[in-house]
């Protein structure tokens, strides 16, 4: 999935967690003054964590940790299988990791990235924010945010 198709996007912040979700550029506006259409056929993102642990098995080293769960109206079965996830640091994005984050048939949201490969310091893990970008097979995309822990 490319990060620079055209999409719309509608965000309502819960806690820790916002979604977003998205549309393709060419679906309808809802004109009821209620603010832009949700896409009913965009993905969900149910839950999203991106956390910096340490390893400690073997050699000892700091790692972030992704782990979610996601759904599709068409079945979670029907999300594409990768993902990508977006790195910020006072709001301006510092890193793209391509197809890190591997999305489950059963919409299980997974992935990994090592603290010292990856330039994102565990010293203070809730300075980073992050994005994830969950499609399905249809082009339907959502847009999970949340900050780092």
């Amino acid at each position: 999935m490319s990060l620079t198709r055209d999409v719309r996007c509608v965000v309502s912040a819960l806690g820790l967690l916002a979604l977003v979700a998205c549309g393709d550029k060419d679906e309808a506006a809802d004109d009821s003054g209620d603010g832009p259409a949700v896409n009913p056929d965009a993905p969900t993102i149910s839950s999203l964590a991106v956390t910096c642990e340490q390893h400690t098995t073997g050699d000892t080293y700091y790692f972030w940790q992704i782990a979610g769960q996601a759904n599709d109206p068409q079945g979670a079965e029907s999300l594409t299988t990768f993902a990508d996830l977006e790195a910020y640091r006072s709001g301006g994005l510092i890193a793209t990791f391509e197809d890190l984050v591997v999305i489950g048939e059963d919409g299980q949201i997974v992935g990994s990235i090592r603290e010292d490969t990856s330039g994102l310091s565990c010293s203070d893990p809730t300075e980073f924010s992050f994005k994830l970008y969950v499609s399905d097979e249809e082009g339907n995309v959502i847009i999970g945010e949340v900050e780092g822990a």
